[in-house]
């Protein structure tokens, strides 16, 4: 199956002005863990929730704009590839959401948890163990 069978494509984004405080927010309303950030049409970064708590709250500096604190280094996919490399990939810089990317432009989103659709429960497992190691507390 291809990701762009299973992304989401009802996304949620802002710009890299918009402050952090308005972020987390629409993150509540929309029950998402990760925005979208771009700018005259083009994808700058994104900001997690995680972002938000380590690069912001946890600093006492949440009111600023996104482009402070928001992931800028991205791992994307496109829309035409498979479930499988879509995991792989995910595994391999250890992310659980992926920005799907069709000639530059942002087309979805496809997370670990839509990929549970179509995945092999092999694959799948791997997936999550590795990610339960890399974050687990002792």
């Amino acid at each position: 199956m291809k990701v762009n069978q299973l992304m989401s494509k009802n996304l949620v984004k802002v710009t890299s002005i918009t402050m952090v405080p308005e972020v987390a927010q629409k993150m509540r309303q929309e029950n998402i863990g990760l925005i979208p950030v771009e700018d005259n049409g083009q994808l700058v970064g994104v900001v997690t929730d995680r972002d938000i708590a380590i690069n912001a709250v946890a600093k006492g500096e949440i009111n600023q704009p996104v482009k402070a604190i928001m992931t800028k280094a991205l791992v994307t996919i496109g829309p035409n590839s498979n479930v499988e490399e879509a995991i792989q990939t995910m595994l391999q810089h250890n992310v659980r959401r992926l920005p799907v990317i069709d000639n530059g432009r942002l087309m979805g989103m496809v997370s670990l948890e839509d990929l549970t659709e179509a995945g092999s429960d092999q694959d799948l497992i791997k997936a999550l163990r590795t990610f339960h190691k890399k974050t687990k507390h002792a």
